[in-house]
């Protein structure tokens, strides 16, 4: 099976839109003989007005779907005519999915096509832009504004590949050390920074290891990035770069 990206299920979603909400499917063609079947196996879900609705659906579609079910029909590679290759561990409802997808609150959602949204008993796929692709409501499959619904959190799908995210570089307001403060290197440090010089092994340094901050980079907004990590520059004849998550502050300048 191919690999599954968030981008693949941006196109996917887009794909599909304006196909039909069908309660437990996942891209199958919608059929009179499936639907008259869960009918009468689920008249608690097929309610008079929805089956009237689907009737007339069954056999003009390509495909039909519930909310989750345009996920796990991409992930599962869900063919109209019955092919499909189904994989019970990512057999999820919409809250299963938003369990195992390390939800955060909705409010930091961030611009990255293909994250899920979610409320509760309900999921979306978030395009970019402000946009959702949701299958809502036994209605359709349908492109609409993050705030047409009333989304709670968003995740991202375990099953899926997202592109990385560059880290965002931390201000000095983040970081709450700016240069004069004073800093001690946490016992058990091994280098200044992720690959960088080993630090010293003498008893005498680690008797009192605290420096000044002499910069926190070249123009003093943003802290030098050494080996991923955010350092500054230690003074009081050290001269050395350091990570800031190897340092204490001791005391404010």
């Amino acid at each position: 099976m191919a690999e599954k990206t968030a981008a693949g299920l941006v196109a996917w979603c887009k794909e599909n839109v304006g196909m039909p909400y069908w309660y437990r499917r996942q891209g199958q063609k919608p059929t009179s003989a499936w639907l008259e079947k869960e009918a009468r196996d689920r008249p608690d879900i097929w309610k008079p007005t929805r089956l009237t609705k689907a009737r007339s659906e069954a056999g003009k579609y390509a495909r039909c779907f519930d909310c989750v079910g345009l996920i796990k029909g991409y992930l599962w590679d869900v063919q109209p005519g019955g092919a499909w290759k189904y994989i019970a561990a990512q057999d999820k409802t919409a809250d299963g999915m938003r369990a195992i997808s390390n939800p955060q609150p909705v409010k930091t959602l961030p611009e990255i096509p293909g994250v899920l949204v979610f409320c509760s008993g309900h999921v979306g796929v978030y395009i970019g832009g402000g946009r959702v692709i949701e299958c809502y409501g036994f209605k359709n499959v349908a492109n609409r504004p993050l705030s047409a619904q009333k989304w709670t959190h968003w995740g991202k799908c375990p099953y899926i590949r997202y592109p990385a995210e560059k880290p965002a570089v931390p201000t000095l307001a983040d970081l709450r050390v700016k240069p004069g403060d004073r800093v001690r290197i946490k016992d058990g440090t091994t280098n200044y920074w992720p690959g960088g010089p080993k630090m010293p092994t003498a008893a005498w340094f680690w008797k009192n290891p605290v420096f000044t901050v002499e910069k926190i980079s070249a123009d003093g907004k943003n802290p030098e990035i050494k080996g991923g990590e955010p350092c500054v520059l230690l003074g009081d004849g050290n001269n050395t770069w350091c990570a800031i998550k190897n340092l204490t502050i001791e005391s404010k300048g």
